[in-house]
């Protein structure tokens, strides 16, 4: 019995031994800290059965471990594709609203201009009008001032008729008719009165002449009168159809500055609008660009790493599975076949 004994316990001891020997060449040729582990494991007298149930577990934390890295090579493709199209998008908007505010500003500059040359039409056409008034109230003035002298003179005129009449009349000087022939040279400019030296009747005659002048002298000047009221109608109808035609005009031009106003406000406003979105737009972008350089932080590894990690880890599990292999048959008392 004790030496069946010591049997077992050398054929464990060797059995030990060639499975740490094993599992050794198995961690060098796959490289595995795994298996290693497991041989120092096996060596220090570790239960086979136990190892082969670690060994599963390993399997399993490495599937799960690939499981993970996928999940997460999947998660940085989707994320950063969708930064990159969300970027192209954000690029795109900007550089269109930009666009959009470039012409806006066009149009803007194009409106003040406008405006600024209807300010100057509407200044041309109020001092238009102020010198047409300032004419006219100068060609008013006048009138009346020659309708005051022609009304005085008319006046100085009749007194001067009253009182030769009375003079003659007090005096019981005989009177001509007053109403006589006009002489002749107001007849013919060119053509000089007579001249005849006569005696005392023909000075009667002379002061009816006098008379009959004056008379004729205030028949013109109320004719001038006349005249003049006729001129200064026809003047004042003239204003008024020039004053109306420039007035038509300024309040064409305020009606368009009106409403150059409202379109230059209504663009600004639209403006205002524009360069908001572009802002919001931007800040959008600076927020993705954010997020780019995390995800740069977070997914670099899957373009350098990834396909290394999968490749090690796959032939870490093909050596814990070879591994396992080598010592189930050990358990199980075979002479398992040697491992290159």
């Amino acid at each position: 019995m004790q030496l069946k004994a010591v049997n077992k316990h050398t054929e464990r001891s060797t059995d030990r031994a060639q499975a740490y020997s094993q599992l050794k060449v198995l961690a060098t040729q796959f490289k595995s800290r795994s298996v290693a582990k497991i041989a120092v494991m096996i060596k220090a007298g570790g239960h086979f059965d136990k190892v082969i149930t670690m060994i599963d577990e390993m399997i399993v934390l490495l599937r799960q471990e690939e499981a993970d890295d996928i999940a997460h090579r999947d998660r940085c493709e989707n994320a950063q594709n969708a930064n990159a199209n969300e970027m192209g998008d954000l690029k795109h908007e900007i550089k269109k609203t930009k666009a959009s505010l470039k012409r806006m500003g066009n149009t803007k500059k194009e409106l003040e201009d406008e405006i600024g040359a209807l300010e100057k039409e509407i200044d041309a056409s109020n001092k238009d009008m102020a010198e047409l008034l300032k004419f006219r109230n100068k060609e008013n003035a006048d009138f009346e001032q020659a309708l005051k002298d022609d009304t005085d003179a008319a006046a100085l005129l009749r007194s001067a008729i009253v009182a030769l009449s009375k003079y003659y009349k007090d005096n019981k000087i005989p009177l001509p008719a007053l109403v006589q022939k006009a002489p002749e040279y107001e007849n013919d400019a060119d053509k000089a009165p007579e001249t005849n030296f006569a005696d005392n009747d023909s000075r009667k005659s002379e002061t009816g002449g006098i008379l009959a002048i004056l008379e004729m002298l205030v028949e013109d000047t109320e004719k001038e009168m006349k005249e003049g009221r006729a001129d200064n109608s026809d003047a004042q109808d003239k204003y008024l159809k020039q004053n109306g035609a420039l007035q038509a005009t300024l309040d064409s031009q305020e009606e368009t500055k009106v409403n150059t106003e409202t379109e230059l406000a209504d663009l600004e406003e639209k403006i205002a609008s524009f360069e908001k979105y572009k802002n919001e737009k931007g800040a959008d972008k600076d927020a993705e660009s954010d997020t780019e350089k995390s995800l740069g932080t977070d997914c670099s590894w899957v373009k350098t790493h990834f396909s290394s990690r999968r490749d090690k880890r796959k032939t870490e599990i093909q050596g814990l599975v070879d591994a396992k292999g080598f010592l189930a048959g050990v358990a199980a008392g075979n002479d398992p076949l040697p491992l290159e």
